[in-house]
């Protein structure tokens, strides 16, 4: 059994995912995919849940509360929040800078909980 990141870690991480350039060719699919205007990446594969339970409040503190957004089933949802829809039923979805910032856990087993940062609203979201 692997040990978890601190908490501190894990934000440090998410900074970086937020500030990094978001490419303009797609890479192949899963986590750690980019593509014009996203990056998605795996946060953790252990205890992702709690992961994210303990990401939620300093990522409150920092940008505000979360919206939440269910992504499967939806039809004409676009990119990349279909590709995470495949991925994650469900996410936590902040407002970051002038970048969008989604937390899911993946259907399978055990979870991994992924972030994905893009400059796309999220379905149903002001721009």
């Amino acid at each position: 059994m692997t040990e978890q990141r601190p908490v501190k870690d894990q934000l440090t991480a998410l900074d970086l995912l937020c500030t990094r350039d978001l490419d303009a060719e797609h890479s192949g699919p899963g986590p750690g995919a980019f593509g014009p205007g996203y990056r998605i990446a795996e946060l953790a594969r252990e205890s992702a849940g709690a992961v994210l339970d303990g990401l939620r409040s300093p990522l409150a503190k920092q940008w505000g509360e979360p919206g939440r957004h269910a992504l499967a089933d939806q039809t004409e949802i676009s990119e990349p929040w279909a590709f995470l829809g495949t991925l994650a039923a469900e996410v936590l979805v902040w407002r970051t800078r002038d970048r969008w910032l989604a937390l899911g856990l993946t259907h399978d087993e055990p979870a991994r909980l992924l972030a994905l940062v893009t400059t796309a609203a999220p379905p149903h979201a002001a721009p």
